[in-house]
């Protein structure tokens, strides 16, 4: 008996020891993984963070925020910009012309239903809207823009503001892109301050007669308008949709623009242009009607400065690793390196920043001054990505083909739409301080 419970003793240690060794020798192999993977971090050997990354989205895993759904929704419109805007694009940004050939591919993508509710769309959440906007951006910025115009800002106005009869009449065409349309708000003499809008629309028998100029408006040149106008009886400010084939209509696109060329930015001159009763939007009822259409398109034009900056980084990634000068590779100096974690950076904070805003709009949270300096920031911190880029790839940077400078007069664009820095910041400094500094001496 005693020499049994000894036998078992002995074998209870030796099975302890042999435990012991296999989890030292497990823990010291772990270690070993651990310290590889430090040591191939430093070296840039590694696979993931320790590893090249090539696009900017992948450093901060920013996608893992995103549901599957949009996952697979940025991958479907990154290869629709990648196979049918990429390869044909810089022509038409050179001539400062439309590809009208695109518009048929726009319509097969069926990206606009995406952009609005049941019946007329699929339904999907706001934020689905922020890949389709940051994966074309990320290829050429002047589409995003036209497509943001189209469906972020035409096709919700109708949606927002517009009865059923409305919706059912123009929706339809607008989403399959039978029918382009602009957006008039903005006009030669009245940019920031919007609410002084001069247009007017005066009641006449069966409708209202439009008078007044529109400027900067992209996609005016198409079939139908958007327009903002002052009712003369009310002096309310109400929306009209207006057929830009009507008598009284003149449009000039703008010329010699050296950004955002490829959009068609046009001067609206509208002389007793006729809109019948029914096609002024029902539910625009004041000036507070825009602000509601604007918070939803400024958090899209937030997307657009981050797809510039996704494209300007990721082509300078692209370039750096095949440049060799000194015998090595350009991404091995320092301060190529330098310049590379300062666009990431910033990069990785537009994308949160963004994907934030996006959350709150959809959960009915976000306000225009939230969005404002979403919109200010992004923007701002858009530019220096763009000079750092403009840097890093030296006199092969203004070539068009390596994107950054077409990139780079994109964002100078962007950062004065959809209300200007200084503007945006003085909307979100209202709703920080409770006081409005938008008059001086007020």
């Amino acid at each position: 008996m005693l020499q049994s419970r000894s036998s078992i003793k002995t074998s209870f240690i030796n099975n302890y020891k042999i435990c012991i060794i296999r989890i030292f020798k497990i823990l010291q192999k772990k270690k070993m993984e651990r310290l590889s993977l430090v040591a191939n971090q430093l070296s840039g050997k590694g696979k993931s963070a320790g590893g090249i990354v090539d696009s900017s989205v992948d450093f901060y895993r920013f996608y893992d925020l995103f549901s599957q759904e949009e996952r697979e929704l940025a991958k479907k419109v990154r290869t629709f910009a990648e196979t049918e805007i990429a390869p044909i694009i810089n022509e038409y940004y050179e001539k400062a012309t439309f590809p009208d050939v695109l518009i048929d591919a726009f319509a097969k993508s069926k990206l606009t239903s995406i952009c609005l509710s049941k019946p007329y769309g699929e339904g999907k959440p706001p934020t689905a809207f922020i890949p389709i906007i940051t994966e074309l951006a990320r290829v050429d910025a002047s589409m995003a823009s036209f497509f943001t115009v189209h469906a972020g800002l035409v096709m919700y106005t109708i949606e927002a503001l517009g009865d059923e009869e409305q919706k059912k009449r123009y929706l339809p065409d607008f989403r399959d892109m039978k029918k382009l349309s602009g957006w008039g708000l903005t006009e030669p003499l009245i940019g920031s301050d919007a609410s002084n809008l001069g247009t007017t629309a005066t009641k006449v028998d069966g409708g209202y007669k439009i008078n007044g100029n529109k400027r900067w408006i992209g996609n005016a040149n198409r079939d139908y308008l958007i327009c903002w106008a002052r009712d003369t009886q009310t002096n309310k400010i109400g929306a009209f949709i207006i057929n830009v084939k009507s008598p009284g209509v003149r449009i000039e696109v703008i010329q010699h623009k050296l950004s955002l060329r490829v959009v068609q930015n046009c001067h609206i001159t509208l002389t007793d242009v006729f809109v019948p009763d029914e096609d002024r939007l029902t539910h625009a009822k004041d000036f507070a009607s825009t602000g509601e259409v604007l918070l939803h398109s400024r958090v899209c034009v937030c997307a657009i400065a981050v797809g510039i900056a996704l494209g300007i980084y990721d082509n300078c990634i692209k370039y750096l690793n095949n440049r060799t000068q000194f015998g090595v590779k350009l991404v091995s100096f320092q301060l190529v390196q330098d310049k590379l974690v300062r666009m990431m950076a910033n990069i990785q904070a537009m994308l949160l920043m963004v994907w934030r805003i996006s959350n709150l709009y959809q959960e009915g949270k976000a306000t225009i001054g939230m969005v404002g300096m979403a919109k200010a920031w992004c923007t701002k911190t858009g530019r220096e990505v763009a000079a750092l880029g403009r840097e890093v790839l030296g006199g092969n940077g203004i070539i068009i083909d390596n994107y950054v400078m077409k990139g780079f007069a994109d964002m100078e664009a962007v950062h004065t739409y959809e209300g200007t820095y200084d503007i945006n910041t003085l909307v979100a400094g209202r709703e920080l301080t409770g006081k409005a500094a938008f008059k001086a001496g007020k």
